[in-house]
């Protein structure tokens, strides 16, 4: 079982619990949501309901995701493409060298 947390994120308490994360890193991950809706609400002042902060910031979050499973996808891709040539670079190296055997 995990252990709860209390964590404060834009001046708001909670207690919370995150499978699989310990209480450090649930504190720091609360202390970047914070930050960012701070960051977000500097920007919009015209927003003083924290619930749609939230929103914007769990939006800003969700971009930020998504952008580093695009660049994850690409490097993935581009690092299977040179192991493939990798592989095939070999096998026509092990070819040759059986043949002149």
């Amino acid at each position: 079982m995990n252990e709860k947390v209390d964590i404060e994120i834009f001046h708001r308490r909670l207690s919370v619990e995150i499978e699989g994360l310990t209480p450090l890193e649930i504190s720091t991950l609360a202390k970047q949501v914070s930050e960012k809706m701070a960051e977000i609400a500097a920007q919009n002042k015209t927003i003083a309901d924290s619930s749609k902060l939230a929103i914007l910031t769990a939006l800003d979050f969700a971009a930020e995701l998504s952008k580093a499973r695009d660049a994850n996808d690409t490097a993935r891709k581009v690092l299977d493409n040179r192991l493939d040539h990798v592989t095939q670079v070999l096998k026509t190296a092990l070819t040759h060298a059986a043949s002149a055997e």
